[in-house]
C-alpha cells in the first residue's frame, strides 16, 4: 500500500465516522467526495477505492451513487465486503453491534456457547423474559456475564436505553435476613423500629430492567417464597403492608456458588433457565490465554502505556492454576502491572519479566514449564489498548485476508475447470509454510500444546507409531488448527467449490474426514467441508496409511456396537471397525438410515462389510443397495470373536468373497442355563409423544406411593409399548399396569388414563392394580395421596415451566373453540386429556424439543376436517407462548379428540 492509498483509506474512515454519527448522505464517502477532498481526478479516486475494496480494506455499497465505507475494525471483521444498499448495510451493522455485547465474552462461541444461547433465550422470551439461575464457583465471571446480557438487551431493543441494572449481593446481609428483605421489597413507615419513612425497594428500582441477585443462596426461605410469589404474579408487598401490591416488570437473574439442593424446590421450579459456568481450569487452554491477554489490554488502557512482557513470563502466567478462577487471574495481572508501573513511572513503555512475577510463579517456572520455554529467546509480547478506536486482536488481520485471497484463487481456478493438483497444492502449501515459520519463531506455548493434542488424536486412531511420529503431518494439521483457534480464519473460506475439486484430493479428503469428529471434540470447534479440503490439499504429498476395506458393526443397545468396535480395533491395532449403537426399539428404517449416514461419512470405494446382531439380511440388503453400489458383505449375529476374525482377514488383504467362505465355517457353541430370579413389581408410565410427560407422571406417582406402596415406576416410549412387551420386561418385571395419556393396548396389562386419575373416575381399577402387592389400608393412604398430587392444577404445574394461571385460560379458549367449530362436545375425561397433553406440548416447544415425526412416519397424518379445524385455531396457543406447532404435533392432538 503506497502513501496515496493510505490517504484514501484515512479519508474513507473519517467520512464513514461522520456519516454513521449523523446519517447525513452528503457526508458519505463516494468517489466524488473522496476525489474532491484529496483533489484527485474521479478516475484515480475510483481506481484507488475499488483496489482497496478488492483487498478487503473497505466495504462497497452498490447504491446510486456507489459508496465505500470503513466502519470500526471490530465491526468490519464481521461484516460482508459488499452490500446492495445502505439500508441493508445499516441493518447488518446494527445486528453485529448488538451481538458484540455477548461476543465480548471470551468463549462465547466455544466453551460458553450454550450459556450464551440460554441467556439470549431468557431475554427474548415474550412478556417479561424468563428468570435465570447461574451456577458456578466464585470468580467464574457470573456477574460480568449478566452485565453483558443487560448491555445486549438494550442494544437489541429488548430493554429501553436507560433500563436499570440493579445488583444486590445477598452475602452482605447473610446475618440479617430482615434487612435484606427490606432492601429487596422496600418498607412502609412504621414497619419496624426505626422505619420513620417509606422506602422504595430494589425490586421497584429495577422496574423495566434487570434485577440481579448474587449469592442468592444466602436469601432466607421466607425471602425465596416472596420472590417466587413475585415471579408468579408480577407483584410484591413492601414490609409492613401485606395488603398493598406493587407491580414491577424487572427481569430476574440469580447467581450462586452452591448446588440446587440448597434452594427450596418451589423456588427453583420457577426458574426454568439454569446456566452452569465452568471453572477456569475446565475451560480450554486457548480461552485461558485470551482471558489473560485481555486483562493486560485492560491494564494498558488504564495506565495509557504499552505493556511489554517476556514470553517466558507470559507462558508461566498461561500455565498457572488459578484457584479462584478468572477473578484471581484478573487480580494477579492487575497487581503485577501496578507494581511494575510504580517502579517504571518515567519509562515510555513498561516491561515485565519473570522476576516481576509473585514468588509462587517461580515454582511454576521450575516445575510445570518445560526447559525449552524457559531457555527460549528473549522475545516479548506487547499489549496496547489505550489508543482511541484501536482494537487489539489476538492475531493480525492480514493472516485472515491472505487465506481469504488464497480461497478466491482456488475458487477462480475451480470455476475455470483447472484440474491440476499441483496448482492448488502450491497455493496452499506456500501460504501454510509461511504461517508455520511465523508461529515456530514466536515459540508460542499454545502451538506446542496443539501439536501434542493432534499427535494424541493420531494415536487414538491406532495407525501405528510410524504415522503419529510423522512430523510433517502432525505439524501441518496443528498449524491449521492453531490459526482457526487464534485468528478466526474460518470466515476466510466462505466460497463454493465443486465436487470435482474434492475428487482431486479424494484419498486425503476421506482420511481427514475420519479425524474430523476427534479434532472438533478436542478443540471445541466445528470444521466445514472447506476446512477438510484445505487440510487435504496441504497433506497431499504425505504418505497415508493403507486403509483396509472398512467394517461397520450395528447392534442394539446403548453401547454394544461401539464396545465391540473399540475392542476389535484395540486388539488388531488398527481402526478397522465403526460402531453404530441402535436403540432396542429401532426399526429396519432406523437401521438403514443410520447405516446410510455412516457409509456416506466413510466413503468406501473398494467395498464394505456390515455386521448386525439381528434383523432380516434380505430386507436390509434391499434398502442398502438403493444408495450404495459397490461390493457389500452383510454378516448376521455379530459378536466380538466374529468381528476380530473378520478384521484379521481384512488385514491379510482377503477379498469379500473369501471372507464370506471363511466365516461360514465358524461354528457357534451354545449352552442354555435357566436361573430363577425375583421379579420387580412395576407400573409403567408412558406418553405417545415421548418420555417427557411420562417422566413427570412418574415423579407424581413416586411421590404418592413413597413409603406406602412398594412398587417401581418406570417410563417407556409409547411406540415401543404398542408393539408389545419385550422379552426382558416379561422376564424381569411383574407389570401391574400402565398409566399414561393414551392406551398402548398391551395384551393382558390393565391401562389407566391420567385423566381417569385426575377426575377420580377409576380409582377402583387402580385399587385392583395395587391390592395384590399391598394391604387395603396402605392402598387407601396411597389413594388419598394420589387425589392430593393429581389435581389438574398440580399436574399442569409439574408439566410446564409456566404457571398454570397463565396456561389454563389459553388452553380453555383453544378447547372451547375447536368444540364449537367441530360441533362436537368433548367429555370431561377427553378435555382433561387435552389439557395434560397440550400443557406438555407447550413445555416441549418452549425448550425446542418438538416432535418431528408422527408415529415415525408423517405420511400417516390424516388431514381431515378435525386436522383443518385444529390448524385454524392453533394460533390461540402459538401466539401467547411464541411457539410454532408442527403438523406431527397437531396429528397427536387430533388423535386424542377422535379416539
Amino acid at each position: 500500500m503506497d502513501d496515496r492509498d493510505r490517504e484514501v483509506l484515512s479519508i474513507v474512515k473519517k467520512q464513514t465516522d461522520k456519516y454513521l454519527k449523523d446519517l447525513q448522505l452528503n457526508m458519505i464517502p463516494t468517489t466524488e467526495n473522496v476525489a474532491n477532498t484529496l483533489k484527485l481526478s474521479r478516475t484515480v479516486a475510483s481506481r484507488k477505492l475499488n483496489q482497496l475494496y478488492r483487498e478487503n480494506q473497505i466495504i462497497k455499497i452498490n447504491s446510486r451513487p456507489v459508496c465505500f465505507l470503513l466502519p470500526d475494525e471490530r465491526a468490519h471483521k464481521y461484516l460482508l465486503s459488499e452490500y446492495a444498499s445502505l439500508t441493508e448495510f445499516l441493518r447488518d451493522l446494527k445486528e453485529k453491534r448488538t451481538e458484540f455485547n455477548l461476543h465480548k465474552i471470551i468463549g462465547w462461541n466455544r466453551s460458553l456457547r450454550k450459556q450464551v444461547e440460554q441467556i439470549k433465550a431468557s431475554l427474548m422470551y415474550p412478556d417479561n423474559g424468563l428468570p435465570v439461575m447461574i451456577f458456578g464457583e466464585s470468580g467464574t465471571g457470573k456477574s460480568y456475564f449478566v452485565k453483558c446480557a443487560h448491555d445486549y438487551a438494550i442494544a437489541s431493543g429488548i430493554l429501553k436505553n436507560k433500563a436499570p441494572f440493579v445488583t444486590i449481593n445477598c452475602a452482605q446481609y447473610a446475618n440479617n435476613p430482615e434487612l435484606l428483605s427490606s432492601i429487596l421489597f422496600g418498607y412502609v413507615k412504621g414497619a419496624f423500629t426505626g422505619a420513620d419513612k417509606e422506602v422504595t425497594g430494589s425490586l421497584s428500582k429495577a422496574n423495566g430492567g434487570i434485577f440481579f441477585l448474587d449469592e442468592v443462596h444466602r436469601l432466607s426461605a421466607e425471602g425465596q417464597e416472596k420472590l417466587f410469589t413475585f415471579m408468579d404474579s408480577g407483584t410484591f408487598s413492601p414490609l409492613g403492608d401485606d395488603a398493598r401490591k406493587i407491580r414491577s416488570s424487572a427481569r430476574l437473574m440469580f447467581a450462586t456458588t452452591v448446588t440446587k439442593s440448597e434452594f427450596l424446590e418451589t423456588f427453583l421450579r420457577r426458574v426454568p433457565i439454569r446456566i452452569n459456568m465452568p471453572s477456569l481450569e475446565k475451560r480450554s487452554f486457548f480461552e485461558k490465554k485470551q482471558l489473560i491477554n485481555s486483562f493486560f489490554i485492560t491494564e494498558s488502557k488504564r495506565i495509557r502505556k504499552t505493556i511489554e512482557i517476556s514470553n517466558k513470563a507470559l507462558n508461566v502466567l498461561y500455565r498457572h492454576n488459578y484457584i479462584a478462577n478468572v477473578g484471581e487471574a484478573k487480580n494477579t495481572i492487575k497487581s503485577i502491572v501496578a507494581t511494575v508501573y510504580a517502579n517504571q513511572l518515567n519509562e515510555k513503555n513498561i516491561r515485565i519479566s519473570i522476576r516481576n512475577l509473585p514468588t509462587i510463579f517461580y515454582e511454576d517456572a521450575e516445575g510445570t514449564i518445560t526447559n525449552k520455554i524457559l531457555s527460549s529467546g528473549g522475545n516479548n509480547t506487547s499489549f496496547y489498548g489505550y489508543k482511541e478506536g484501536q482494537l487489539v486482536e489476538e492475531m493480525s488481520n492480514p493472516i485472515v485476508k491472505k487465506i481469504q485471497q488464497a480461497w478466491k484463487y482456488i475458487e477462480k481456478m475451480d470455476r475455470s475447470k483447472i484440474r491440476s493438483r499441483s496448482k492448488y497444492v502450491f497455493i496452499v502449501k506456500n501460504l501454510m509454510n509461511h504461517l508455520y515459520f511465523s508461529v515456530v519463531q514466536s515459540d508460542d506455548v499454545i502451538f506446542r500444546h496443539t501439536i501434542t493434542e493432534v499427535r494424541d488424536i493420531l494415536k487414538i486412531m491406532q495407525y501405528g507409531e510410524d504415522f503419529y511420529d510423522n512430523n510433517n503431518f502432525v505439524y501441518g494439521i496443528s498449524v491449521y488448527v492453531y490459526y482457526v483457534l487464534n485468528a478466526d480464519i474460518k470466515k476466510a473460506n466462505q466460497v463454493e467449490v465443486s465436487k470435482e475439486l474434492i475428487q482431486l484430493f479424494s484419498k486425503q479428503y476421506v482420511f481427514i474426514r475420519q479425524m474430523q469428529s476427534l479434532l472438533e471434540k478436542e478443540f471445541e470447534i466445528n470444521f466445514s467441508d472447506n476446512d477438510m479440503l484445505w487440510i487435504s490439499m496441504m497433506m497431499s504429498s504425505e504418505e497415508l496409511p493403507i486403509l483396509p476395506i472398512p467394517a461397520i458393526i450395528m447392534a442394539h443397545g446403548y453401547a454394544t456396537a461401539s464396545s465391540i468396535a473399540e475392542t476389535g480395533n484395540e486388539i488388531l491395532h488398527y481402526p478397522v471397525f465403526h460402531g453404530i449403537d441402535m436403540l432396542p426399539t429401532a426399526t429396519v428404517e432406523d437401521m438403514v438410515s443410520s447405516l446410510r449416514q455412516t457409509i456416506q461419512h466413510i466413503r468406501p470405494r473398494d467395498g464394505i462389510i456390515v455386521m448386525i446382531d439381528m434383523g432380516s439380511l434380505s430386507t436390509i440388503t434391499k434398502h442398502v443397495m438403493k444408495f450404495y453400489s459397490y461390493p457389500l458383505l452383510l454378516v448376521d449375529k455379530v459378536s466380538t470373536p466374529i468381528a476380530i476374525e473378520i478384521g484379521n482377514q481384512l488385514q491379510q488383504g482377503k477379498d469379500l468373497i473369501d471372507i464370506k467362505k471363511n466365516i461360514k465355517k465358524i461354528q457357534i457353541d451354545c449352552t442354555y442355563i435357566n436361573s430363577e430370579s425375583s421379579r420387580h413389581n412395576v407400573i409403567i408410565s408412558t406418553c405417545m409423544t415421548g418420555v417427557g410427560t411420562a417422566e413427570q407422571i412418574q415423579k407424581l406417582l413416586v411421590k404418592s406411593f413413597e413409603g406406602v406402596i412398594k412398587v417401581e415406576i418406570i417410563t417407556s416410549e409409547f411406540e415401543g409399548l404398542s408393539n408389545g412387551l419385550t422379552e426382558y420386561e416379561k422376564e424381569h418385571y411383574n407389570i401391574l399396569g400402565i398409566i399414561g395419556v393414551d392406551d398402548p393396548h398391551v395384551p393382558n396389562v390393565p391401562y389407566l388414563g391420567l385423566e381417569d386419575i385426575i377426575s377420580g373416575n377409576k380409582m377402583q381399577e387402580l385399587k385392583r392394580m395395587l391390592l395384590p402387592i399391598s394391604s387395603e389400608e396402605d392402598v387407601q393412604i396411597a389413594e388419598q395421596q394420589l387425589i392430593k398430587n393429581f389435581s389438574l392444577n398440580r399436574v399442569m404445574d409439574s408439566l410446564t415451566i409456566i404457571s398454570p394461571e397463565k396456561v389454563m385460560p389459553v388452553l380453555e379458549k383453544f378447547i372451547t373453540s375447536i368444540m364449537k367449530d367441530l360441533d362436537l362436545p368433548l367429555s370431561n375425561k377427553k378435555q382433561i386429556a387435552l389439557y395434560v397433553h397440550l400443557g406438555s406440548m407447550i413445555e416441549r416447544l418452549i425448550r425446542s424439543e418438538g416432535i418431528a415425526k408422527y408415529k415415525g412416519n408423517n405420511k400417516l397424518i390424516s388431514r381431515d376436517k378435525v386436522f383443518s379445524v385444529l390448524n385454524r385455531h392453533i394460533s390461540v396457543i402459538e401466539e401467547p407462548f411464541m411457539i410454532q406447532v408442527s403438523d406431527p404435533e397437531m396429528a397427536y392432538i387430533r388423535e386424542i379428540i377422535i379416539n
